[in-house]
């Protein structure tokens, strides 16, 4: 009995391994089925994926969106965004573009027009200079300066007609030259042998044609470059004038701001602020004074930088903050008597082979031309010179105009009809010429 018992156990353990390992095997095969069918699935998908984009559906309608992660889709609509910014980009630089084109034409036109009423070419004769006539040659060449460079050609074209009609006139107008009967400019490159600058000799009609202004007409940001503020306001010639602040854009900030006679910043002067006066005179307000001090004394536009060069005809004492033997690259603005100005910009930083100068040697320069009063404007990247729409210095903020707070600059009054008589004063640096008289008539 027990023997037998003994096989039947021993049959029924070899029949349930047989029935285990039929089913793990059964287990085992089911799941590599699964895994193949999972394989050819993705193998599927991936194939899709690959194959859609092809076919130039949108992604989002794709036959698998369900197996698109949320990170994939962010991205997919992240490069979706950026596609459109760059085609908004492309859209508004194109219309920039078209703007600009067309404002160059219509300029190409009133330019053209402007001279065809001065100068007949047909029979080579110029129209005399009247006071209308004067006014017009005048506003042709504002015009005809802020052409883009890809008219340069329109350009050279028209100046052939300036230069006839300033032959007739008795004029001087060429790159480095600018005549009419209110306004004239005179411009020399020269070269020490270590340093290279520019000297310009501006003689003007009236007071009025010394002019400053705050670029972007605002007391703060945005800055403009000099040849944009300039060409805004149909100046001539123009120089940048006080240091600002990189971040808001303000000019002298912290400092006295006057600007054609509106108080912007109303402070107790340091000792260092340059003063231009309503009947053309310059001076540095002495330290104390306050902006309506300096109204009562006829100020119209104020600078600051420093350090003051020239006073009354003497060299100023340069010290303090000032102190310093470092040439570098500079700006600045002298007088000789109200009427008779000079603009002086040095090339520095090494650029076109200019070491720049230190502060006493730019004193020099401002002595031997003869001014009674001379200041620094801001330097360095700043300095910029810009000349009948054309910048005349080395650039050193990489060959790129250096956006300012406020400029310095000149403009032309036509035959001077509407100008008034330059009032000459003996104090705040300003000197009567030897015959008593305005030289400038």
């Amino acid at each position: 009995m027990k023997k037998r018992y003994g096989k039947g156990v021993f049959v029924l353990l070899i029949a349930a391994l047989v029935s285990v390992g039929g089913i793990g095997a059964a287990c085992f095969f089911s799941r590599q089925a699964g895994k193949e069918k999972f394989r050819e699935e993705e193998a599927e998908k991936l194939k899709a994926e690959r194959e859609y984009p092809e076919a130039g559906a949108p992604e989002k309608a794709g036959p698998y969106p369900e197996y698109q992660s949320e990170s994939g889709k962010m991205e997919k609509r992240e490069e979706l965004q950026d596609t459109e910014t760059e085609k908004e980009k492309k859209q508004k630089a194109e219309e920039e573009r078209k703007k600009k084109e067309e404002e160059a034409e219509l300029r190409v036109k009133n330019v053209g027009e402007m001279l065809a009423k001065l100068y007949d070419p047909d029979s080579g004769s110029v129209a005399m200079n009247t006071s209308k006539n004067s006014k017009i040659f005048q506003d042709a060449q504002a015009e005809m300066w802020k052409l883009p460079l890809s008219y340069d050609q329109k350009r050279q074209e028209f100046q052939k007609t300036v230069d006839r009609i300033s032959d007739e006139w008795d004029y001087i107008n060429d790159d480095l030259h600018y005549e009419t009967e209110t306004l004239k400019i005179s411009v020399q490159e020269k070269d020490t042998g270590y340093t290279k600058y520019w000297v310009c000799h501006v003689e003007t009609f009236s007071p009025r044609q010394l002019c400053s202004s705050l670029c972007g007409g605002t007391y703060g940001n945005p800055r403009k470059p000099v040849s944009e503020e300039l060409a805004a306001h149909n100046g001539v010639i123009g120089v940048n004038g006080s240091g600002f602040s990189y971040g808001t854009g303000i000019p002298a900030p912290g400092k006295t701001m006057i600007k054609n006679g509106k108080i912007y910043n109303d402070v107790y002067s340091n000792g260092n602020i340059f003063c231009v006066t309503q009947d053309g005179g310059m001076f540095t307000a002495a330290a104390g004074m306050t902006a309506e001090d300096m109204l009562n004394r006829g100020v119209k536009d104020t600078y600051c930088f420093g350090p003051t060069l020239v006073e009354n005809g003497k060299a100023s004492e340069i010290s303090g903050q000032f102190t310093q033997t470092a040439r570098y690259q500079r700006t600045a603005v002298g007088m000789v008597h109200p009427g008779e100005y000079y603009l002086v910009a040095v090339d520095g930083k090494g650029a076109g082979g200019s070491e720049g100068m230190t502060y006493q040697e730019l004193q020099q320069v401002f002595l031997d031309l003869g001014c009674e009063y001379a200041y620094h404007l801001d330097g360095g990247g700043s300095t910029t010179l810009v000349f009948k729409g054309r910048v005349l210095n080395m650039l050193t903020d990489g060959g790129k105009e250096r956006p300012c707070g406020d400029i310095l600059y000149f403009i032309d009054v036509g035959n001077g009809a509407e100008g008034e008589e330059i009032v000459i004063h003996e104090d705040e640096a300003m000197i009567r010429p030897s015959s008593g008289e305005s030289s400038l008539k």
